[in-house]
């Protein structure tokens, strides 16, 4: 399977980028098309931990 960078919450509807296979995930902006909070990298165990229910946009 190929590396799929353009990611979404399936809960919150944000929007997110892995540019590296297996690196750091960033975000792109919220599900109202706002800037994040913060757009500092997270690891998929944390992103995981806090919730997140990261899919492949289609």
């Amino acid at each position: 399977m190929a590396h799929v960078r353009d990611l979404i919450d399936i809960r919150s509807g944000d929007e997110f980028d892995q540019p590296i296979p297996y690196g750091l995930v960033y975000p792109l902006r919220t599900a109202d098309g706002s800037a994040p909070p913060s757009q500092r990298g997270r690891t998929w165990e944390h992103l995981t931990a806090s919730g997140r229910e990261l899919r492949p946009v289609r």
